[in-house]
């Protein structure tokens, strides 16, 4: 069955909250290296507002060699290192120069298992995916993805560029996870934030086994 990829209308709203909401339930998809399609659902996920968000890279719209890609129009990646260990993966959201993002932080992996247990050097399937840095180990996601597109609208077909096909994207399965079933908590990780440290932006899917904690 072949099922719908998220097209540039759904990123580029402007309710990048809503939008962590509604990524609950949808699937993320990689086919990288050759090696094979990888991903799952989407059972949690944190937004991060841009200029207005302490917590956010975009914090009063500063702009480094780092953060250049969250400044993309939505359909975009946004990847970086942390912990000298980890790659974290974002979907950009919003008009461009508004820095608005949402961070996937754990998947229920489902499709090439075998593929994700060899990049995490996994014997069993349990937790591989449940934490922002473990997911991208999993599905393969690294800084060469950072800034690419992530919908078939924003494929670049300049000269250099890969004429066609998406490396990373989101599919909606048409499976619906009603507002009863998405808890909100405040994200984690980021106490440097201040009183914004406690916002409820991060979402999960109730009683999910893949939530990374």
């Amino acid at each position: 069955m072949v099922f719908k990829k998220l097209d540039k209308s759904f990123y580029v709203r402007s309710d990048t909250v809503k939008i962590a909401q509604e990524l609950l339930g949808k699937y993320l998809l990689t086919d990288i290296d050759g090696k094979g399609l990888t991903g799952g659902k989407i059972v949690e996920t944190e937004a991060y507002l841009g200029a207005i968000d302490k917590a956010s890279h975009g914090y009063g719209n500063k702009k480094t060699e780092r953060n250049k890609n969250l400044y993309k129009e939505g359909g975009y990646s946004y990847v970086y290192f942390i912990y000298g260990m980890y790659y974290l993966f974002n979907v950009v959201t919003g008009k461009e120069n508004f820095a608005d993002a949402v961070l996937i932080r754990a998947i229920e992996p489902e499709i090439g298992i075998d593929i994700m247990l060899e990049r995490r050097n996994k014997k069993n399937a349990k937790k591989i995916t449940s934490g922002p840095g473990l997911l991208t180990m999993a599905l393969g996601i690294n800084l060469k993805h950072n800034g690419i597109p992530i919908c078939e609208q924003n494929i670049l077909k300049n000269k250099g560029e890969k004429g066609g096909g998406l490396e990373i994207w989101l599919e909606d399965r048409n499976i619906n996870i009603g507002e009863d079933l998405i808890v909100s908590t405040p994200r984690i990780g980021v106490d440097y934030a201040a009183e914004h440290s406690m916002l409820p932006y991060r979402f999960k899917i109730k009683d999910n086994l893949w939530v990374s904690r």
